[in-house]
């Protein structure tokens, strides 16, 4: 599997689940070979048996990986209902994981419901800033006795520029913007998204939904 060798893959976790069918994790990483071989049928059979099992006995982080995975498949399917039902289960379990999120708002944007896509992606960039605002804070003590939140922005600023992560939000947020016609609300998401890219990370969607706008203008 790590190899890529999906196909080759598939029979070996089909007779390690003939002894113990109720691993979690080997039916997550047979729809996982799935996927990536094509077979979305059998992928998202194999991650709905995965999260089931992971429901009762693994951690948040787990099913966030479970959830996610499944809601890509079904997503990558075209089964979208299916796939925000998925989003949303792991997003009840896990509200802090902005990935869910994310895939979330690309699922509402395949629906065309552009309105709940950029809700679920400002939701995303509001979990990656609050990560990165409490790596950066710290309750520090006054002069008179009592205490205040003290936060730095430039390591802020340096940790949202530190991975792609903050940057992809915003450019799929100018995307629902570019999609419904806001052209500045378009332009601001795609020059925050290119000011936030990674130095050395190359990043050219926010360039061509920045051009587009321009086109447009």
């Amino acid at each position: 599997m790590r190899s890529a060798q999906f196909g080759t893959a598939i029979p070996f976790f089909l007779e390690v689940l003939k002894s113990d069918s109720n691993d979690f994790s080997v039916h997550y990483m047979l729809g996982q070979c799935y996927k990536f071989n094509g077979q979305l049928t059998e992928a998202i059979e194999s991650l709905e048996r995965s999260e089931e099992l992971v429901r009762i006995s693994e951690s948040e982080e787990r099913s966030q990986t479970v959830y996610l995975a499944l809601g890509i498949a079904c997503q990558e399917n075209q089964e979208f209902e299916r796939a925000v039902d998925a989003f949303l289960a792991g997003i009840n379990l896990c509200p802090e994981a902005w990935r869910l999120h994310n895939s979330l708002g690309l699922t509402y944007k395949y629906m065309n419901n552009l309105r709940a896509a950029v809700n679920a992606y400002y939701a995303a960039q509001e979990i990656i800033v609050s990560v990165a605002s409490k790596q950066h804070s710290e309750t520090i003590k006054l002069e008179d006795g009592t205490s205040a939140l003290h936060t730095d922005p430039e390591q802020i600023y340096l940790t949202l520029k530190s991975s792609p992560d903050y940057c992809t939000v915003l450019n799929n947020i100018g995307g629902i913007y570019l999609e419904s016609g806001d052209l500045e609300s378009a332009r601001k998401a795609f020059e925050e998204s290119i000011e936030f890219i990674p130095d050395g990370f190359d990043y050219p969607p926010p360039h061509i939904g920045l051009d587009e706008v321009n086109n447009r203008s």
